[in-house]
C-alpha cells in the first residue's frame, strides 16, 4: 500500500509539503481542484483562500525535483476541454510525466453558484463527462479523428503537443455505476472514494470489467482511494485527532467517530487502521491519498507515522 498525501493551501505551504514530501519519500499529491473551500462551503461570506490548483501545478513542477502532482478532480462545469488539454499538455512540457489529470462531474453546488458558472443536472453533466474525456483522450493522442458530440466538438487536424502516454487520465468519486464505468474505459487510475468493503468491491469488480470488455490492460492501471485520516499513535492522541477533526469540518465528534467507523474511513490507531489497509489491499486498492486535515508539522507528521506503521502490519 503506497502511502500520497491530498492537500490543498497557498503557493508556499504546498511547495514546502512538496520538498518535505521528496526527502520523505512520498512521491505523489493530489491538488482538489475547488473555488469555494474550508467554512466558505457553509457560509459564503466566511472567506477562505483558494487557488486554481491546475494552475499552481504548473509552479509546483518546476520548483521541485520530483513530485508527481495529480488533480483529484477538476469539475468539468470549470473549464472547456479544450483548455484542460493544453494545460495538461504544457504541464508536461515543463516537467514531463510529473502530471495526472483527474476529471470529475463536480458536486459542490455553491461555487457554482456564487461564481456564476452553470451547474446542469447530474445527468447532464455526466454527460459532459463522459463527452469531455473521449475529447481529451483523442486530443492528447493527436487527432486521428475528430470528435463531434452534443456538447463538444473537435475538428480532425493534428494536435501538438501529443502527450497522452505521458499524463494518466483520473477519474474518481463514489458512484457505484456510472464513475467506475467511466474510469473502465477511460481513465488510467481509478481513484474511488473509500467506504465499506462490499462497495468498493462492486465498483472496483465493475471498473475492471468494462475495461476487459473494452480491450484494455488492467494490469496497466491504477486503483487508488483517499480518506481524511483521524487517527493518532495512543488512544489519547485519537482523541484530539478526533477533537480537531471536528473543528475543521465543523461536525460533532460523536459524528465524525460514527461516520468515519461506518464508512470505512482511516480511524484509531496503528493497528486499528491497519484493519482498514488490509481490507483496501483485499479489494484491489493500491495506494491512498491521505486527505490531511492539519498541515501543522507535528500533526502531519504523526498522521503520517500512524499510516506506515499501519502498513507494516498488513
Amino acid at each position: 500500500m503506497k502511502i500520497f498525501l491530498q492537500a490543498r493551501g497557498s503557493y508556499d505551504t504546498l511547495l514546502n509539503l512538496s520538498k518535505w514530501s521528496e526527502q520523505n519519500d512520498i512521491e505523489r499529491i493530489g491538488l482538489p481542484d475547488h473555488y469555494i473551500v474550508g467554512k466558505q462551503r457553509h457560509d459564503k461570506n466566511d472567506a477562505t483562500p483558494a487557488l486554481d490548483l491546475l494552475t499552481a501545478s504548473a509552479g509546483l513542477v518546476r520548483d521541485t525535483e520530483k513530485m508527481v502532482y495529480s488533480i483529484l478532480v477538476s469539475p468539468i462545469t470549470f473549464r472547456h476541454p479544450s483548455v484542460l488539454v493544453k494545460m495538461a499538455s504544457t504541464i508536461n512540457d515543463m516537467a514531463k510525466g510529473r502530471f495526472r489529470l483527474g476529471v470529475g462531474t463536480g458536486w459542490l453546488e455553491i461555487e457554482h453558484d456564487l461564481y456564476g458558472i452553470p451547474f446542469p443536472d447530474l445527468k447532464t453533466r455526466f454527460e459532459m463527462l463522459e463527452e469531455s474525456l473521449i475529447y481529451i483522450r483523442e486530443a492528447l493522442s493527436g487527432n486521428d479523428k475528430g470528435f463531434q458530440g452534443k456538447y463538444y466538438q473537435l475538428e480532425q487536424f493534428p494536435v501538438e503537443p501529443a502527450a497522452l502516454q505521458d499524463i494518466p487520465i483520473i477519474i474518481g468519486g463514489g458512484g457505484k455505476v456510472k464513475t467506475p464505468t467511466l474510469a473502465g474505459k477511460y481513465s488510467e487510475e481509478f481513484n474511488i472514494y473509500a467506504g465499506p468493503k462490499e462497495i468498493l468491491s462492486n465498483s472496483i469488480s465493475l471498473f475492471k470489467e468494462v475495461a476487459v470488455e473494452d480491450g484494455r490492460d488492467v494490469s496497466k492501471l491504477e486503483i487508488t482511494t483517499a480518506c481524511p485520516p483521524v487517527v493518532g499513535l495512543t488512544q489519547d492522541r485519537v482523541g484530539e485527532s478526533l477533537t480537531a477533526a471536528a473543528k475543521a469540518l465543523s461536525q460533532s465528534e460523536d459524528e465524525i467517530a460514527n461516520t468515519w467507523k461506518e464508512k470505512s474511513y482511516l480511524f484509531g490507531t496503528p493497528d486499528e487502521v491497519a484493519a482498514t489497509l488490509s481490507m483496501w489491499q483485499e479489494v484491489g486498492i493500491e495506494a491512498v491519498y491521505l486527505q490531511l486535515l492539519s498541515l501543522q508539522e507535528d500533526n502531519r507528521n504523526e498522521t503520517i507515522e500512524v499510516i506506515k506503521q499501519a502498513v507494516e502490519l498488513i
